[in-house]
């Protein structure tokens, strides 16, 4: 008999702490804890962005603003932004004039680089991809 008590409270027990829920208008919706939104994102269509293929036309191409010495956030006009990650540090780009190093009118990820006018360093673009802000989502119960 202790067995199977112990068995019904393991049971209905460990289901009770796994269903957490939040009032939300006097309805509980499920608490989705934010690493499940993340990755729930899965791949984002790029078409928007007018990324295609690790490639952006510079005509698309608005600001290049780096926020440390390997990644930028790329300005493209209507509230769209993408991340430019470089393959590796690349001391002084935050400070420094750069161009583009291209073949073509896109800037690719893999075969692109940023020249510095000073140093004359080349840093290789590594990716580009549209950048999301996550924003808080768990007072108002919509989940993604």
């Amino acid at each position: 008999m202790k067995t199977f008590c112990l068995l019904w409270l393991f049971i209905f027990g460990s289901g009770a702490a796994l269903a957490e829920t939040a009032p939300v208008d006097d309805i509980e919706m499920p608490v989705v804890p934010l690493v499940d939104r993340v990755e729930a994102i899965g791949d984002v269509d790029e078409a928007p962005w007018g990324i295609r293929g690790g490639c952006i036309p510079l005509n698309r191409i608005r600001s290049i603003n780096f926020v440390n010495d390997q990644s930028a956030i790329i300005g493209l006009g209507r509230n769209k932004e993408a991340i430019l990650r470089l393959n590796r540090e690349c001391t002084g780009i935050s400070s420094e004039a750069f161009v583009y190093k291209m073949r073509g009118n896109r800037l690719c990820a893999k075969f692109d680089s940023l020249r510095l006018l000073t140093s004359k360093r080349d840093c290789q673009i590594e990716s580009i991809e549209p950048y999301l802000k996550l924003e808080d989502t768990g007072s108002s119960g919509d989940g993604l």
